[in-house]
């Protein structure tokens, strides 16, 4: 696993042991990368189920302003802090938290975000969950974009006043892209 592109690029990364993270492929990363060109370079982002911290990474490795990361498994931020130790950047805020806290301490904190990533484990429907509460919080900007990535079709309805602009499938993973 390793930085695709932008000023980290070629960095390796680690990735946490066991069954219970997914690495997105490099080829993913990239296309994911490919389909939000141009990015907001003043702008920030949340990897709210960071895991080893590659997303977030990317979104810094190509010159986002500010990454808040957040997982609360305690093997994946062991690994994700030391990822982050690794490229030296100081852009970034780490939360050890449930996904919940986190958003809502993310509202209290009056944060929006202009990206955010949500690949939490396929087990459980987080996403849906992550979905109300960033908008019922506000966390999303205006024009904010929203990445999701499963392992299946998930329905977003209307009433997320999301709109889908981009959906593509790699294998089991699915990819959609959600502008506000």
């Amino acid at each position: 696993m390793r930085v695709v592109a932008g000023k980290y690029k070629g960095f390796n990364l680690m990735a946490p042991k066991g069954k219970n993270t997914r690495p997105t492929d490099n080829k993913i990363k990239e296309a994911i990368f490919d389909m939000l060109y141009p990015i907001k370079t003043n702008g920030n982002a949340l990897d709210l189920f960071a895991g080893s911290g590659q997303m977030g990474i990317e979104f810094l490795s190509r010159g986002l302003e500010k990454v808040y990361f957040n997982e609360s498994d305690r093997n994946s931020f062991r690994v994700l802090k030391e990822n982050i130790e690794k490229i030296k950047d100081d852009n970034y805020e780490l939360s050890k938290l449930d996904f919940k806290m986190a958003l809502e301490n993310y509202k209290n904190q009056g944060i929006k975000f202009d990206y955010i990533f949500l690949d939490p484990p396929y087990a459980e429907d987080f996403i849906k969950t992550s979905l109300d509460l960033i908008l019922n919080y506000e966390l999303l900007n205006e024009d904010g974009i929203v990445i999701t990535e499963s392992d299946r079709y998930i329905e977003i309805s209307d009433t997320y006043d999301l709109y889908l602009v981009k959906e593509k499938n790699y294998g089991r993973k699915i990819v959609k892209i959600y502008i506000k």
